[in-house]
């Protein structure tokens, strides 16, 4: 690859750059990991925003961003990416359409924890509704009506059961 065709990313730009955006996620713009680009910021002598710093910005607490010092010797004032604009917006294209994927991905699987939760949930009071019939309790007065309530809810939490309550008290 030609020289003209890398990316040359300029130190202050940089700097502007690691204060307005979390380095996390400012490393998906350049195709490289946030550790790369702190690296950068470490050679080009650039200041990063301090831990919890983006915590306290969202929480709406004052912060102070560190002033860019002048170059010291053995500073980068520039560096060049290896990669092209075209190629770094495609990693970002990319980048985004992995992550809504990811997204949808970590949805569906918190949605299955929570149905297996639910499922063993509604086992379990099965499992001890019959052990309560088992040992006879069901005959003492109102314990009808409580096991009554119990299939119900158990019916309620089962996502293999087409069958939903309104209200588990009866009001």
């Amino acid at each position: 690859m030609a020289r003209k065709d890398r990316v040359i990313i300029q130190r202050e730009a940089l700097y502007k750059e690691v204060w307005r955006t979390p380095v996390s996620q400012l490393a998906g713009k350049y195709g490289m990991s946030d550790v790369a680009l702190a690296k950068i910021c470490k050679r080009m002598q650039i200041p990063l925003p301090p831990r919890g710093y983006w915590a306290k910005l969202a929480g709406g607490y004052a912060v102070s961003r560190e002033p860019l010092k002048p170059l010291a010797e053995g500073g980068r004032a520039e560096v060049a990416i290896g990669k092209s604009a075209a190629q770094l917006a495609e990693i970002a294209r990319k980048r985004k359409a992995g992550g809504k994927l990811l997204h949808k991905e970590r949805q569906r699987i918190h949605r299955l924890q929570g149905e297996l939760r639910e499922w063993e949930a509604s086992r379990r009071i099965r499992d001890y509704i019959a052990a309560l019939r088992a040992s006879g309790a069901d005959a003492r007065p109102g314990m009808a009506d409580r096991l009554a309530w119990m299939k119900r809810y158990a019916d309620h939490l089962d996502p293999t059961v087409d069958f939903r309550i309104e209200t588990l008290d009866g009001a």
